[in-house]
């Protein structure tokens, strides 16, 4: 019987294990996670009711709950139409993974569950095949059962084995760059009540909940292994859908990579004794073995002809030439353990002052990084330990000297990069790790390559996570050719366009004067005891053999109080901007005249968007003269019914873009379009939204023509509907 509960947003606090019994070796619960699925739901309920009917024929209980977490009314119909084989729909609303999962597992009535997402396929024996190995005495309360192979399909076609967490060729440390294992699998709930489901937070860039919790459940020697031939089909979607491919997230703290746990595991590995026999893993010569590497065995192939019925993309295996298809290990880059082993070791428990330089764009580098380490060491009575993070270019650090004199641990990437060989995609990320693992530190940056390329990526994670975030600049002058002035300037827009915590940038204070009315953000002056330690070491470094005064860096991060009468107040639009407006048909087609400088704005006539957008869109045109037309980032379209769509608009390829902007013309939505551009993009204005859409269409096919917004700017539709 179907029961349906209240809305929650709200985890009970209730123990997972409510019932103290004998357990029942013949019942599990399955939950399924849903959202906005859609239409999507469908594959997976049919999925699932094929394997609940094997597993109830074979005289096993299986209860199927629905966790529906602020989900969409049609995901919702999709799941009653399937009330034959669900036996509770709970609508919650958290808007998280971790947490709709974690309620679900308190809802159930059996101990032992399996966790599913709504877009997902499973082989019809993957509630059986567990059942059977309980039977025989092979399932283990302290181990987590995934699936024999995660089979991916959509976007993506591939075949990847699961690798035991006790396989002699898994390291607990691949997990510093790369996921392995899912949460799509059956476990026993004290699992959760030992190690609650993190939860994923956008906005603060900590997420990827499988992840984490993979990390703190291995620290633990809980082990991971999987239920022989049995298949997740793995639906692949786009970053923009995808929580898991969102850009900038990255998973959270965990004691697996904290130094002392780190020699614990290499302990454990080297007194078991199972060993690779192939290579030495601890002076492996290759970053990538392949071992167990074959073709899909058939009864993958007998799955596939299964579940294509419910979802013909899975069909598309077949079409795949016959040996390109193979069911790949999961990588096994050795070189990350010892890359990650030396990014953490001589880490203390602290919080650390993580201070970022890129030797070759500062004026006496080496007494200029010791000056700031020496003020790190001292800083607050040393209740804080000094990363020193560089770009080291022809300079050789000594490491020793340096955790002798300072106490300090040196990063230096040239070195990293050299020396451990991380694939590119791993770089970032494995730099970040000992940044992440103490969260609530400060960040200094020096106007460094590093930080920026750290910033571009994971801003969200280093704006939200730590207790301060400061840009140093050196610069005399402003120079356009400066690195370290357009590092710090491309972060500081980065940080504005964020909206969340704020990053203060301190300078000399003629420059920082003049880059507060440049830049349109506080740039602080330097104090007058730190400019003196400054100039001690670079202008006057050979006037004396004797070391410069130190420097508070206390003093130097707390910001002075905004100064709101020296804030360059934005003019009005109508007084800083001259414009002549030409109506032809939907759209507005205006010349703008800004400093001297023509710009062409193309509006149509039911587009709102905030009047501070054109100033701004303006300035970025004319700083970046690679960019050709800067639109909007967030676009809300309306439909016949008076609906409302937002969608985020991708730029890395502006034809796509503008082709999706030109079918939903033809849909029935009125879809706002406002874009400043360097020059007319066409001979005549377009006159309907079609044709400015495919106007915007041709004149990208140059591929010099680059498109890029300015801001997280937002358009929005207007009409009949509104």
């Amino acid at each position: 019987m179907l029961a349906i509960f209240a809305p929650s947003s709200k985890i009970p606090e209730i123990s997972l294990v409510a019932n103290q019994r004998e357990p029942d070796l013949t019942c599990a619960t399955a939950i399924v996670n849903i959202h906005k699925e859609g239409l999507l739901l469908a594959p997976t309920l049919n999925s699932l009711r094929l394997a609940k009917q094997k597993a109830v024929a074979a005289g096993y209980e299986i209860e199927l709950l629905i966790i529906a977490d602020k989900a969409d009314a049609q995901t919702v119909t999709v799941a009653q139409k399937y009330l034959d084989v669900i036996d509770r729909i709970i609508p919650v609303k958290f808007g998280d993974l971790g947490a709709s999962r974690e309620y679900g597992i308190a809802q159930a009535k059996n101990d032992w569950v399996f966790l599913h997402d709504g877009d997902d396929l499973f082989s019809s024996n993957w509630f059986t095949k567990f059942f059977e190995m309980q039977a025989d005495g092979e399932i283990n309360e302290r181990t987590i059962y995934h699936t024999g192979l995660f089979a991916r399909f959509g976007v993506e076609i591939d075949i990847r084995q699961m690798i035991d967490s006790w396989d002699a060729r898994f390291h607990p440390l691949f997990l510093a760059s790369e996921w392995y294992f899912s949460n799509k699998s059956v476990l026993n709930r004290k699992i959760f009540e030992e190690f609650p489901m993190p939860y994923n937070d956008k906005r603060i860039g900590i997420g990827n909940e499988d992840w984490t919790w993979s990390c703190h459940t291995i620290n633990a020697d809980i082990r991971h292994s999987y239920l022989p031939e049995t298949i997740c089909f793995y639906r692949t979607k786009s970053a923009e859908t995808s929580l898991g491919l969102t850009p900038g997230m990255i998973h959270d703290a965990s004691p697996l990579f904290d130094p002392e746990n780190i020699v614990r595991h290499e302990i454990q590995r080297a007194e078991r004794p199972e060993r690779i026999r192939a290579f030495t893993d601890s002076m492996t010569a290759k970053g990538d073995p392949v071992i167990g590497d074959g073709l899909p065995p058939d009864w993958f192939w007998h799955e596939v002809n299964l579940q294509g019925a419910f979802e013909s993309l899975i069909s598309d295996y077949k079409a795949v030439p016959h040996g390109v298809l193979r069911c790949h290990l999961p990588n096994l880059h050795y070189n990350v353990v010892s890359a990650t082993q030396f990014l953490m070791r001589d880490l203390d428990e602290r919080p650390k002052i993580f201070l970022f330089a890129t030797m070759d764009n500062l004026c006496a580098a080496d007494k200029t990084v010791e000056l700031f380490l020496k003020a790190a060491h001292d800083y607050n009575d040393q209740s804080h330990q000094p990363v020193l993070v560089v770009d080291e270019g022809e300079h050789v650090f000594s490491d020793i000297s340096l955790m002798g004199r300072f106490g300090a641990k040196i990063i230096c990437t040239a070195h990293f990069k050299n020396y451990y060989k991380p694939q590119e995609y791993y770089t970032n990320r494995l730099l970040m790790r000992p940044i992440i693992q103490f969260k609530n530190s400060i960040l200094i940056d020096l106007g460094s390559d590093i930080f920026a390329r750290l910033f571009h990526e994971f801003h969200r994670v280093l704006l939200e996570n730590f207790s301060s975030l400061s840009a140093i600049l050196f610069d005399h002058s402003q120079d356009i050719m400066s690195p370290a002035l357009n590092n710090v300037a491309r972060n500081l827009g980065l940080a504005k366009a964020h909206k969340g915590q704020e990053m203060q940038a301190f300078a000399r204070a003629d420059l920082a004067q003049k880059l507060t009315e440049k830049l349109s953000h506080s740039i602080h002056p330097f104090p007058n005891k730190f400019n003196a330690s400054l100039d001690a070491v670079t202008r006057h470094r050979f006037r004396s053999v004797t070391h410069a005064d130190n420097f508070d860096l206390q003093e130097l991060l707390v910001a002075p109080e905004k100064n709101t009468a020296a804030e360059p107040t934005p003019k009005s639009f109508g007084k800083s901007v001259s414009f002549q407006t030409e109506q032809t048909g939907e759209v507005e087609f205006t010349i703008l005249k800004h400093d001297h400088v023509k710009s062409y704005l193309y509006k149509t006539s039911s587009t709102w968007m905030p009047k501070a957008w054109y100033l701004e869109a303006l300035r970025f045109l004319r700083n970046n003269k690679h960019i050709w037309i800067v639109p909007p980032q967030i676009s809300v379209s309306l439909d016949q019914a008076g609906k409302l769509t937002s969608r985020w608009n991708s730029f890395s390829a502006p034809q796509e873009t503008f082709s999706v902007w030109y079918d939903q013309c033809f849909v029935g939505e009125n879809m706002p379009i406002a874009v400043i551009c360097r020059e007319p993009i066409c001979e005549t204005p377009p006159k309907t939204v079609a044709e400015l859409a495919k106007a915007l269409y041709y004149y990208c096919a140059d591929s010099d023509k680059k498109v890029s917004t300015c801001a997280e700017t937002l358009t929005i539709a207007f009409g009949e509907a509104q």
